[in-house]
């Protein structure tokens, strides 16, 4: 008892570091909102949302649609993943959902079952003009 009593004490005198984290043996349900760095090494289920880095540790298993600026996935995550601008898997990260962001890359041994959307990328004119020439259909012709 007189640990806790110790570990209030210092309570007040706790300072915001700015980041949270989520310790391995942590569970969360629910909408998970933060303004900086989100670490989370534990089960969140429901929807995460945060204008900073997201960090999915190795043992972290996620059910939850995510938004934040990037996302760095060595855990598990199941849901539709959403950065402003990277999102990368790390050798034993796995992603079952969906990837809209400016950047993914995926490493070696890392796991991605979705469909990714890359924005502000320009279009590749070679499938831009094969895009363009299905359209026309059999025997047409642009100039036609």
């Amino acid at each position: 008892m007189a640990d806790r009593r110790n570990a209030l004490a210092h309570a007040a005198q706790a300072t915001d570091h700015a980041e949270t984290i989520m310790n391995q043996g942590t569970t969360f349900s629910g909408i998970l909102k933060c303004d900086g760095p989100l670490l989370v090494y534990g089960v969140v289920e429901g929807n995460i949302e945060t204008s900073g880095p997201l960090i999915v540790g190795k043992a972290a298993k996620i059910t939850a649609d995510i938004v934040a600026h990037e996302v760095g996935i060595a855990g598990t995550v199941v849901g539709k993943v959403t950065a402003l601008d990277r999102v990368e898997i790390y050798p034993g990260g796995k992603v079952y959902g969906d990837v809209l962001a400016n950047a993914l890359s995926i490493g070696d041994g890392g796991i991605f079952s979705g469909q990714s959307t890359i924005r502000n990328q320009d279009p590749d004119p070679y499938l831009l003009q094969q895009s363009q020439r299905s359209k026309l259909g059999d025997g047409d012709s642009p100039a036609s």
